[in-house]
């Protein structure tokens, strides 16, 4: 694996975890935060997945590749907890290859 992809990577990620501020007074969603940069978020998750894609052969049975798409589309309903799980995910997998 390319180490400075890898960190880029994880740089953009501890950065976009930063943008998790958004919260609303009422619902279910009351007690989480959201990201204000929706459109950075499904930037870095499509980067993310190709690299993933780009340097594991085996990337369809991966559980951090199929992990990672089971998001595409949905990035504005994960809060602040789901980012911090996909940012340890990676961080293991990244880690570990």
């Amino acid at each position: 694996m390319n180490v400075q992809v890898t960190h880029e990577l994880l740089q953009e990620a501890y950065e976009l975890e930063k943008t998790f501020t958004l919260s609303y007074p009422f619902g279910i969603y009351k007690d989480s935060l959201y990201s204000t940069t929706y459109d950075e978020l499904t930037k870095w998750l499509r980067k993310t997945i190709t690299y993933v894609k780009n340097h594991d052969m085996e990337y369809e049975t991966l559980s951090l590749y199929q992990y990672l798409n089971s998001f595409r589309g949905k990035l504005g309903n994960i809060d602040q907890h789901e980012f911090k799980k996909i940012l340890s995910v990676l961080e293991q997998y990244f880690l570990h290859n």
